[in-house]
């Protein structure tokens, strides 16, 4: 399947039509009412701390905000800095009409005061405009924080510019391929910043899997240390906080004692975290010999824009290249001659505001999950990093479940640590607790994991602790329990897990309320969830949920090895998997790396397709067929399952959502959407009916040996006449 640019363009427009008309709803909102209701925080500035932390003080009447939460902080003219003042002014009315300045800053900590009436708040990335605005007991009022309106124009902006003929045009134009993910398995002495500028000179681009705790930053900072002196290189990341800690490690340090490193956005925190980082002004394309540029993918996409003819950077590194999406992945290409994307498409990919329905409908999954498309569309060198430096032995064993037993743990060797529910040899243990249903903040759960943070802290103070949900509302509540008990502790996270990619702890507890447990469940936020800490992850959870929530089949074997506290048996890697295959000793042949189109193509595989009623009466089906099997979804399938959510019984309707579910949010399979071609079935054969829409799909794929997989006793019979082979569920399952 080909994606067109119009298509490229519509699903950009739909994602920030989803974001614009939410923001809008919000901001029209009466000001007074978002105070209210929590969104917006009236605060004293105290002062600002010598780490560039703002300090304010807030009521905790009218609510705090949630640590971790990002939003636009304001300074407004004169009297209307008082809410008592705003009368029905909306938001946005305050805003356009009384702002003086304003900053993009995020809530690092809270604490107490001596006045049980009053907290501290600790916030983060003030920009310098506003920071030379603050005074001693001025107001500074957080509101919600704006949309990335600007980015998602850039790439709109990109996918309409860029033509045809060109590389990064040619990529977008992409024709979707069956290229199998199979890359070579790099050891921790293996994977230097030596081979992979050794590599970077036999090729133009190389795709890197870093799965959890494996030294991406790192090696990505000895590479860039490693290039010639007169090189200019560009690293692009989503967030703000991957940029800063490349920035702070050790092998750039006489790059930035030569004031060498620039970034974009630079704050008064993060210039005092690093007081030889350098400030890009402008938005002009920051690109020169010997330079080390800094940029998120917003400031990336507006260069590329405006990028006309050749790459500026010699060098680009996308980090975090799982986060974006596929324009964005290609907007890489746009600005470098060499590129390396690095991301892990096992774990979350790039949060999406749309209707889930219209993602699966249009389509537009592998628009979205850029990285995933890399992957599984193009021939580049590709790597994945086999070593974890994070995870003990027994904790690599069970993360290792998500990527084919193909980890390996390099971690020092500790001493675990004496505390109840926590398993021996580090990795994951289960507590189970009996959970109200519905409720996302029960006080069980709460009172558990937080007397065992105590424990924790009394037997080390200084172990650094995340306590994870899906669920703002348990983080929200966790929060408020936690600061009410102990106060601020610095060494305490308390947050959502689509915001901590990238997070290393000592100890993580991943809390799943007895409430829409399939959304805790999904696997790449499950993944992310329990691949956190150094010593030991908590999963707490309802004594009832094996038996009762369908989940991930390798989530429900990391869960059940948890609580039969056995280590999964997988499979090493072979040891020439673990060497690369190529040494820069000298002149290499560059196509030894590829893995060439024309030989995959030219291979007989088995592809699945699947009827509706299979999905009805096993929604996991997916995840229970071996990943080295494409599966093809019809569009019929989709269309049927869709109305089956209305017209089957109360079982059949909760199975048609899962099964949507399922498909919307796979990553283990290729899944090929194709709509029927009726013209292909015999004369004989009813052009009008379903089974025969799904019989068509499976006639475009006759000569790679389609399995139709149906119960269905009609359609088995039509496709027997075409000479297309068929299985039913049971027989199946029973494999």
């Amino acid at each position: 399947m080909q994606y067109t640019r119009e298509q490229q363009e519509k699903f950009l427009d739909e994602e920030l039509s989803a974001i614009s008309e939410k923001y809008i709803k919000l901001i029209s909102k009466k000001a007074i009412a978002l105070m209210e209701s929590g969104e917006v925080f009236v605060s004293q500035y105290l002062k600002t701390d010598e780490q560039g932390c703002v300090i304010l003080k807030m009521r905790n009447s009218r609510g705090l905000p949630r640590k971790g939460d990002y939003f636009c902080a304001a300074l407004f003219i004169g009297e209307m800095c008082k809410f008592r003042n705003w009368g029905d002014y909306s938001w946005a009315d305050l805003r356009r009409k009384f702002q003086k300045e304003f900053s993009e800053v995020y809530c690092a900590w809270l604490g107490k005061t001596d006045d049980p009436d009053f907290s501290f708040v600790g916030i983060k990335g003030v920009s310098l405009d506003l920071s030379n605005e603050l005074r001693p007991e001025c107001i500074l009022v957080l509101g919600p924080q704006e949309p990335p309106i600007k980015y998602y124009q850039n790439l709109i902006s990109i996918v309409r510019a860029e033509p045809a003929d060109s590389v990064v045009g040619k990529m977008m134009d992409y024709d979707s391929q069956l290229v199998k993910w199979n890359p070579v398995n790099l050891s921790a002495k293996n994977s230097t910043g030596e081979f992979f500028r050794g590599q970077l000179s036999l090729t133009d681009e190389i795709v890197v899997q870093g799965p959890p705790g494996t030294g991406k930053t790192y090696k990505m900072a000895k590479m860039i240390a490693g290039l010639p002196e007169n090189a200019s290189v560009l690293v692009t990341a989503l967030t703000n906080r991957a940029l800063m800690e490349l920035a702070g490690k050790d092998s750039l340090e006489k790059m930035l004692e030569e004031g060498r490193v620039y970034k974009t956005s630079l704050t008064t925190d993060e210039q005092r975290e690093i007081p030889k980082l350098q400030q890009i002004d402008g938005a002009d394309i920051h690109c020169v010999p010997g330079n080390l540029s800094l940029a998120t993918f917003y400031a990336a996409s507006n260069w590329a824009k405006v990028i006309i003819d050749q790459p500026p950077f010699d060098y680009v590194i996308m980090d975090e290249a799982s986060q974006g999406f596929f324009v964005m992945v290609c907007a890489a290409k746009k600005l470098g001659k060499k590129v390396i994307w690095i991301g892990d498409q096992c774990q979350m990919p790039p949060v999406i505001n749309m209707n889930p329905d219209k993602l699966l409908e249009k389509n537009w999954r592998p628009l979205s999950s850029g990285f995933k498309t890399l992957c599984e569309n193009f021939s580049y060198p590709s790597y994945l990093l086999g070593d974890t430096y994070r995870l003990s032995e027994r904790a690599c064993a069970f993360t290792g479940i998500f990527y084919d037993g193909a980890l390996r743990s390099v971690a020092d060797k500790h001493d675990d640590l004496p505390i109840t529910n926590l398993s021996p040899g580090g990795g994951p243990s289960l507590l189970t607790l009996p959970l109200e249903s519905g409720n996302r903040a029960p006080e069980k759960m709460i009172d558990e994991v937080l007397n065992m943070v105590k424990a924790i802290l009394a037997y080390n103070s200084k172990l650094e602790i995340a306590i994870l949900s899906k669920f703002r509302a348990t983080v929200k509540n966790m929060q408020r329990a936690f600061i009410n008990l102990y106060g601020e502790q610095k060494n305490v996270l308390i947050d959502t897990v689509e915001r901590v990619q990238g997070l290393t702890c000592d100890v993580c507890f991943f809390c799943i309320p007895n409430d829409l447990q399939y959304m805790s469940l999904e696997k790449p936020l499950f993944n992310v969830a329990t691949s956190r800490s150094v010593f030991n992850t908590v999963i707490v959870c309802d004594e009832n949920m094996l038996d009762t929530v369908d989940m991930d089949i390798d989530v429900r074997n990391y869960l059940e090895r948890a609580k039969s506290n056995s280590i999964p048996k997988i499979e090493k890697p072979e040891e020439d998997d673990q060497k690369p295959r190529l040494k820069v000793l000298g002149k290499i042949d560059p196509s030894l790396l590829e893995r060439k189109k024309k030989e995959i193509s030219k291979l007989k595989r088995n592809y699945y397709v699947i009827d509706t009623n299979v999905f009805v009466k096993c929604p996991d089906i997916i995840d229970r067929i071996k990943k080295d099997y494409p599966v093809i979804l019809s569009a019929k399938v989709a269309d049927e399952l869709d109305k089956m959510k209305i017209k089957l019984d109360e079982q059949g309707k909760r199975n048609a959502e899962k099964a949507l579910r399922y498909l919307n949010s796979s990553l283990k399979h290729k899944i090929i959407y194709e709509l029927a071609d009726t013209s292909l079935l015999p004369h004989d054969f009813d052009k009008k009916s379903a089974d025969n829409m799904i019989l068509s799909v499976a006639l475009k794929y006759k000569s790679e040996n389609p399995i139709i997989l149906t119960s269905d006793n009609g359609l088995q019979l039509k496709a027997k006449i075409l000479k297309i082979s068929t299985v039913n569920l049971k027989d199946f399952l029973k494999r």
